[in-house]
């Protein structure tokens, strides 16, 4: 085993760090020159602390780490520190420095804390700052788990923290998994103690869990993950044996970390007793301490959570009080359970094919893992709705399919059919019938015992299973007539509704819809090959027409008409035929070479007549059978796509919590009112509109509702409201979010859109309200007097305007000082067949989506004014900028010809008009993507299409228009020029809405970790990409250009110090920043890092301000960063 998780070499390390820590304090507090810093020169030394104090408590470490607190709150607020008191403060911190020093040099000898020195030098540093106080809302013990100690009672806002919801919409689902994980990593280590792999990831598992609480901010999950990693780090390297003790101290760990994510204060009591003796039972195993009584000596109140052990069962356990009716039958919100049933249903079908098909191979490798992935998803899935009795019946399935799987166990005979029997159990769980408890208790039991023993390699005799199965109808029987016919009713499991369902994945929609979709396509080449053979057909009649005419004015004038010959001498006359001179031209026509071609023209002429007749109605048949196939293709399509068709209340659902969270922290009393939650629309419309939704309501939230206190005085309910609504409007979805708060302060909006350079003082005075605005929509704009992640109703607001012009909507605002404010979102049903406006510019063609296209209209010479180099389109009242689309797709300026048809579009800043060659009619058309062409990733395309012809045929985003035009080219020549950066190379491409956001590249195999840092570094207005574990960076570093990349150290397939190597011998990323971050903060680990390649090394939980700085040392501020 490595001597990295060693834990002496860790103490040293830990040592060595907080040693130069404090010597740099020291020599911040001491000048060269023998001067009293001032707190401008200390207040950026609060980092330091900060570092140290995070690294005390990690190893365990109360003195130092309430010192280091003490020391970063002194400077941090030393601008806070009167004048008078400053020489006696300074005084202070540097004997909280010496102290610290002192401390150390103990420890580094094998020694402990001095509390005496602890308490001295917390009494000569208190009073300094006003409202400070000195009781630590959880005071980390002697072993460093915060609150702990002795005589210390933990505090609500420890146990509950004050978290930001978003933060726990990530992270609560991610520490529920890992918990899970550890579940079933405890079973399989209870079964095969040697399992050295389980070892290892239990110990990881427990690592990630910890490193993500203290990063989050829920130290409480930190603090008991920490011994159970340091127990599992022992285990390890075999200095304490696995045991019983342990095991149970791991689960109710678990149980313990379960109850506190539920957040609620009524458990608080409760974890003030468990949580201590938890983490003290764990230090003890840790120590190698016996652990005679333990159950009886540190007692834990039982936790009603959701844990996935699944309870013993003995005897009667029909009467056990863990298989009660609640347990059984749990109260599911029915919109969960409508997703969850069909799900399940699923599963369960895959599950018995799979059993079935083992039964007759049991060697199928690739069959183990299926039936292993099935059941380990639909444990997780029931467990995660709330159903935890098919989660625990579940979790044996999957126990003993990956037991198979590694190799512990062999499928013997009679297993699958007891794997068969709990499948079906499963099914009469899904029943939820109330009326057959008392047999489901039965079944469900028999079923958990049977397990129990397949579990352990045993197989359960047939003859008892079939006895106890086949007695299920006669107990059912007996329980009366109702039950008999809930149970009749359900024979096979499913209602007559369920049986009229049949569950199509995802993507064979998806592919349908595209199969659709082709057939779009395809029809309009057949309707192009119909006009073209139309066209033909008129030609062919006119060249026809003129054919009869000439054959008419021939005959004219040649039929019957030649001069008759003289007779001469030299004729003879036939013997026995009588002459032809004797008759009159009247009573024998005469025929000649002139005639017969005439003759045959008119036939010819006739001939074509009858052919185009009839090849004309068969054109005509033809246009009404395309009739009917477009209506039979939309029909398809309509179909298909409503099978797509999810309720748009689903992320509505989402928002309750979300809402008393958001209103929780700001301390305002919000409630939410959704209608129309079951209109349908495509569900990756629904996808994408969450984050877009998110954001409205927590502006409307945060920025919109007033206090409690505010909102009386104004003669308004207390209670704010925020309003949800969705409906259909024609082919279109409308989503309403709509508060009843102050409103927007216009005022406000004007000045800040003449400050930011993006309108004139006269020009915004003028302009009407509903223009004003929009302003909010602006890149980077925010009228918020305190930026802060909860500040700023516009801030963001670009972002969520581009994510609806993405899906080809459009977002309108209103609001009514003191009324409220009222979003409006348009949206399409679908997104991959849409009606366009196709339009000819030059030789090229464009779609447009009609969406976007408000009317088309011709200018005339008195609607066309020009002001300089604008030209100015007058309608009715409004005046819109016009700008030729040729020269808005190529970037050049050009004027705009009268003559040319306008089309007047919906964008960012308001509508304008594009000015085309032809207007060439609405098409239905399937938008494709464009993938990754770089060339188009900043383009004003959103996407192509084929035109009947086979032509791609590029499809125009409006949104993205202004950033490629001359009015944005104005706009930035008036807005203050944007210096680069540190570090930044002038030849990188800027943005047209603004200077470049530099990319950054997070590689970590944490999910809060992804999250929590990326949000950090995204609201400073940095464009993040992430990766979920070292190959995965190594992939995307080589695919894309970043230019600075963090990486954790320990990772799945790649670890940070093998990423860094391969990210140096790249030439493409040779000269990229590369920082590590990591829990490892001891030098060891530093110096190896930066040995290889590493640019710099910070340890986690890492502070914003110390995120940010290092950030811009190596890629430099963003300036118009969202924050």
């Amino acid at each position: 085993m490595s001597a990295e998780f060693d834990p002496d070499n860790l103490m040293a390390i830990f040592v060595a760090e907080a040693v130069d820590g404090m010597a740099e304090l020291k020599r911040a507090l001491h000048p060269a020159d023998g001067s009293v810093p001032s707190p401008r020169q200390l207040h950026e030394q609060f980092i330091v602390a900060h570092r140290i104090r995070g690294a005390a408590a990690l190893y365990g470490f109360a003195g130092i780490a309430q010192l280091s607190e003490r020391l970063e709150l002194l400077f941090e607020q030393s601008h806070m520190v009167s004048e008078a008191d400053w020489l006696r403060a300074v005084g202070a911190m540097r004997e909280i420095v010496q102290g610290v020093q002192l401390q150390l040099d103990v420890i580094g000898q094998g020694g402990s804390e001095d509390q005496v020195t602890i308490e001295r030098c917390l009494t000569v540093s208190d009073g300094f700052l006003p409202g400070a106080t000195t009781v630590q809302a959880g005071p980390p013990d002697d072993d460093g788990a915060m609150g702990t100690g002795d005589g210390d009672q933990l505090s609500q806002d420890y146990l509950v923290p004050n978290v930001d919801a978003e933060v726990l919409s990530y992270f609560v689902p991610e520490a529920l998994e890992y918990l899970d994980t550890i579940d079933g990593l405890i079973r399989s280590l209870q079964a095969y103690p040697n399992d050295e792999d389980a070892i290892h990831r239990l110990f990881r598992t427990a690592h990630t869990l910890k490193g993500s609480g203290h990063t989050v901010g829920f130290a409480v999950i930190g603090d008991i993950a920490y011994p159970m990693e340091e127990c599992m780090g022992k285990v390890r390297e075999r200095r304490i044996e696995l045991s019983d003790a342990l095991f149970e101290g791991m689960t109710r760990a678990v149980g313990i970390i379960r109850l506190a994510l539920r957040r609620d204060p009524s458990h608080v009591t409760q974890l003030q007793h468990d949580v201590p003796a938890v983490i003290g039972f764990l230090k003890q195993l840790r120590d190698g301490e016996a652990i005679v009584a333990a159950a009886s000596s540190t007692p834990i109140a039982h936790v009603e959570v959701q844990s996935s052990v699944v309870p013993t069962v003995d005897g009667d356990v029909a009467m056990n009080p863990v298989l009660s009716a609640e347990y059984l039958i749990p109260q599911l919100d029915p919109e969960v359970l409508s997703y969850f049933a069909p799900e399940a249903q699923e599963y369960l079908e895959t599950l018995e094919a799979n059993l079935l098909r083992l039964d007759k191979n049991v060697q199928d490798d690739e069959l183990i893992n299926q039936l292993f992935r099935t059941a380990h998803t639909l444990k997780g899935s029931a467990y995660t709705v709330g159903f935890q009795s098919i989660g625990d019946l579940v979790h044996h399935i999957e126990d003993f399919m990956g037991g198979v799987r590694d190799g512990h166990l062999a499928v013997q005979p009679g297993q699958t059919d007891l794997l068969l029997r709990s499948v079906d159990v499963v099914r009469v769980l899904m029943r939820r019938d109330p009326a057959t408890l008392a047999t489901t208790q039965q079944r469900f039991a028999s079923a958990l015992a049977e397990l129990k023993v397949l579990h352990e390699g045993g197989v359960p005799s047939v003859e008892p299973a079939v006895t106890a199965d086949a007695a299920v109808p006669l107990m059912e029987s007996s329980a009366g007539p109702k039950e008999e016919a809930a149970q009749t009713k359900t024979t096979d499991g499913r209602s007559a509704e369920d049986r009229e369902v049949i569950r199509v994945s995802r993507d064979r929609l998806e592919r349908l819809l595209n199969l659709v979709g082709e057939l779009v396509i395809g029809r309009g080449r057949l309707e192009q090959r119909l006009r073209v053979l139309e066209q033909l057909s008129q030609q062919v009649l006119a060249c026809k027409s003129r054919l009869v005419d000439a054959v008419q004015s021939f005959e004219e004038k040649h039929t019957f008409t030649f001069p008759t010959a003289p007779a001469t001498s030299s004729e003879a006359t036939t013997p026995g035929v009588l002459g032809l001179s004797d008759f009159g031209s009247l009573e024998f026509d005469k025929y000649d070479d002139f005639n017969i071609l005439a003759r045959r023209i008119s036939e010819v002429t006739a001939d074509i007549t009858e052919s185009m007749s009839q090849l004309s109605g068969s054109i005509r048949r033809s246009h009404d059978d395309m009739s009917q196939l477009q209506q039979l293709t939309l029909g398809m399509r309509d179909e298909i796509a409503r099978a797509r068709m999810v309720p748009i209340g689903t992320p509505f659902t989402r928002f309750r919590r979300a809402i008393r969270e958001i209103a929780r922290a700001s301390g305002k009393e919000v409630s939410l009112v959704t209608s129309g939650e079951h209109t349908e629309v495509d569900t990756g419309i629904v996808e994408r509109l969450v984050d877009p939704l998110v954001h409205l309501v927590r502006n409307a939230v945060y920025h919109g509702i007033e206090p409690a206190g505010a909102r009386v005085a104004k003669g308004k309910p207390a209670v704010g409201t925020v309003y949800l609504h969705a409906a259909h409007r024609g082919n279109s979805i409308i989503i309403e979010v709509e508060d009843d708060g102050a409103g927007l302060d216009l005022k406000r909006i004007r000045t800040k859109a003449v400050n930011l350079g993006l309108a004139r003082p006269e020009q915004i005075q003028a302009m009407p309200d509903a223009e004003a605005l929009k302003y909010i929509f602006a890149p980077g704009f925010s009228t918020a007097e305190k930026v802060g992640d909860q500040a700023g109703r516009g801030v963001g607001l670009d972002v969520v305007k581009r994510v609806i012009e993405g899906m080809n909507g459009h977002i309108d605002v209103e609001s009514l000082p003191g009324i409220g404010t009222k979003f409006t979102l348009d949206l399409p049903l679908t997104l991959l067949i849409a009606t366009a406006l196709m339009v000819r510019v030059g030789s090229e063609r464009y779609a447009i989506p009609l969406p976007n296209v408000r009317e088309v209209t011709m200018p005339t010479v008195g609607s066309l004014q020009h002001m300089g180099e604008r030209a100015i389109l007058q309608m009715g009242e409004e005046a819109i900028d016009l700008y030729s689309l040729r020269h808005l797709l190529r970037r050049e300026s050009g004027t705009v010809d009268i003559s040319m048809p306008v089309v007047v579009v919906r964008t960012v800043s308001g509508p304008i008009g594009l000015a085309v060659d032809e207007l060439l009619g609405r098409q239905e058309i399937v938008i494709k993507s464009l993938g990754t062409l770089r060339s188009m990733e900043r383009s004003c395309f959103g996407g192509a299409t084929i035109d009947p012809e086979g032509h791609v045929v590029l499809v125009v985003d409006t949104g993205r228009l202004l950033a490629r035009g001359s009015r944005e080219s104005a706009a930035m020549l008036a807005a203050p020029e944007t210096t680069l950066a540190p570090h930044q190379d002038s030849g990188h491409s800027t943005d047209a809405q603004g200077p470049a956001m530099a990319s950054i590249l997070l590689i970590d195999d944490s999910l809060s970790i992804r999250k929590f840092v990326g949000r950090m570094l995204e609201n400073a207005g940095y464009q993040v990409d992430t990766a979920v574990d070292g190959e995965d960076g190594l992939r995307k570093a080589s695919a894309h250009s970043y230019r600075l990349i963090f990486t954790d150290l320990e990772m799945p397939k790649l670890n940070g110090l093998e990423v860094i190597q391969a990210l140096r011998s790249r030439p493409q990323t040779q000269q990229t920043p590369v920082v590590v971050m990591t829990t490892r903060a001891g030098d060891k680990h530093r110096q190896m890092a930066l040995n290889i390649g590493a640019s710099s090394y910070i340890a986690k939980p890492v502070e914003e301000r110390a995120l940010l700085q290092e950030v811009e040392r190596w890629v430099g501020q963003v300036s118009t960063a969202r924050k």
